[in-house]
Formats: structure tokens, C-alpha cells, sequence
């Protein structure tokens, strides 16, 4: 069996490899999803990661990282393109 923490490592790379491609995908076909839209939800997942008063867990927290990481990754990407378009 592999260590703890390289099963962490896995799940976290899975967890942000399938968010990604989600919000890839929803820009495509969802116009009500804005670059707005996507930077609050990172603002309220940052405040919802600070509230952690349960003490969630190796594995939830792993999660969380995954999807703030991968929402991250896209307005990153999205706003790089948006740059672009306004490139001479």
C-alpha cells in the first residue's frame, strides 16, 4: 500500500484535474459564468478554508487546496487571454 501521503498527492491531482476540466468546460457552454462569478467564489473559498474551527481532516483539506488551486489555475488562464484580446 502507498504511503499516506502519496495517496494525498494522487487524490489531490485528481480532485484539481477533474475541477479544471469542469470549469474549462462550463466557460464554454454556461454565458452566465463570468470571470466575477469565479472570483467570488475563490473569495469565499479562501474565508471558508480560514473558518476551519472543526478541524476538517488531512483529506478534506486536501480537497479544498485541489479546488481553490484549480479555480485559480483558470482565472489565471482566463484573464492571460483576456490580456491578449486587448493586446495590440
Amino acid at each position: 500500500m502507498s504511503d499516506p501521503e502519496e495517496l494525498l498527492r494522487r487524490h489531490y491531482q485528481e480532485v484539481f484535474n477533474a475541477h479544471h476540466a469542469m470549469l474549462q468546460a462550463r466557460r464554454r457552454q454556461d454565458p452566465d459564468f463570468t470571470l466575477e462569478s469565479l472570483q467570488a467564489f475563490l473569495k469565499d473559498a479562501y474565508v471558508q478554508a480560514e473558518n476551519d474551527w472543526l478541524g476538517r481532516g488531512m483529506l478534506f483539506e486536501t480537497t479544498q487546496a485541489a479546488i481553490i488551486a484549480a479555480h485559480e489555475a483558470v482565472l489565471a488562464e482566463w484573464l492571460a487571454e483576456e490580456q491578449e484580446k486587448e493586446a495590440p
